[in-house]
């Protein structure tokens, strides 16, 4: 049976407070840990995972082992919580992140089984004003790195027309993301009423794997690429950067919200951050960035949006 390393969530969550600084990512930065990032060729290769297939022996889903996200008003995500996967069977590689008390095993698992508390962060911010809810409308989103999936499905539910939802793990989309969709929205997605509302249907896709697989397999371009928590490993920085150019469309944003602990411009242990993921940016020379939120309180976070310059 898989165990979270984290106490029982409360009947009424409220977002997390524990960063991936404080938990397990400082533990993966050991030599052993790096000494298992040896190159492509021991990457996941991307693919694209299919929902109907995997979602025909689905079972309803017990409201206890359900929380609630409601980045704005009349707008709730509901998702899993860590109680409806305690008796799931994972792959080895997610198991061995548990076992050593860890939340990310290089090139095998990232971490997306938790929401971390940036992605609460954006996406509040996402829906703080009618402006920035309407970038969304009839637009193409990739939720990037996307763990449970809930920007991706608040990109939906603001009337976004394509999402797809990219993480490294497949386990991940096919337990948690999938279903998480599922939740939001499936239901009225495919309601008779809903499908007289709707004169283009909306695109959804799940595609697990690594970034530079997925950038080189698929010839997908969007609007928006909404990411949270994906630099701490600056070895993946030139990947992310090449992504962004491939896949945005010349006149997208990157919203990407990040993070970095205390007064350092890093993740405590691992080696990335904001500032450097800055640095990088202004050294391959294809982007602008632009910080647009802060959080000086506890453990200091940030959302940047970048934009391709012209």
């Amino acid at each position: 049976m898989f165990k979270f390393s984290f106490q029982v969530e409360p009947e009424h969550e409220s977002p997390s407070t524990t960063s991936k600084d404080e938990e397990a990512k400082p533990e993966s930065s050991t030599e052993e840990s790096k000494s298992t990032v040896k190159g492509d060729s021991d990457v996941y290769p991307c693919e694209e995972l299919d929902f109907e297939s995997l979602q025909s022996n689905k079972t309803a889903v017990n409201p206890d082992v359900t929380s609630t996200f409601t980045p704005g008003a009349e707008l709730a995500i509901d998702y899993l919580n860590h109680l409806a996967l305690l008796d799931e069977t994972f792959t080895d590689d997610i198991v061995t992140a548990e076992t050593d008390h860890s939340d990310l095993i290089p090139n095998r698992y990232e971490g997306g089984l938790k929401v971390w508390e940036c992605t609460y962060d954006l996406g509040e911010f996402l829906s703080a004003c009618e402006e920035r809810r309407a970038e969304f409308g009839g637009k193409k989103v990739l939720d990037l790195g996307c763990g449970a999936g809930l920007l991706g499905i608040e990109a939906l539910l603001l009337g976004a027309s394509c999402v797809h939802f990219q993480d490294y793990n497949k386990d991940v989309l096919t337990k948690l993301t999938m279903v998480n969709y599922d939740l939001n929205c499936r239901s009225s997605t495919e309601s008779d009423e809903s499908k007289e509302q709707k004169s283009t249907p909306v695109e959804v896709k799940f595609f697990s794997g690594d970034w530079g697989s997925f950038t080189e397999k698929y010839d997908e371009t969007y609007d928006l690429i909404l990411t949270s928590e994906t630099i701490y490993s600056t070895q993946n920085y030139a990947k992310l950067l090449q992504l962004f150019d491939r896949k945005l469309e010349p006149s997208g944003v990157v919203p990407s919200l990040l993070r970095y602990l205390a007064a350092k411009t890093y993740y405590f242990g691992v080696g990335g951050g904001v500032r450097l993921f800055e640095q990088a940016i202004d050294a391959d020379g294809r982007f602008r960035h632009e910080v647009v939120w802060k959080c000086c309180s506890g453990v200091k976070r940030e959302i940047v949006r970048i934009t391709r310059k012209l």
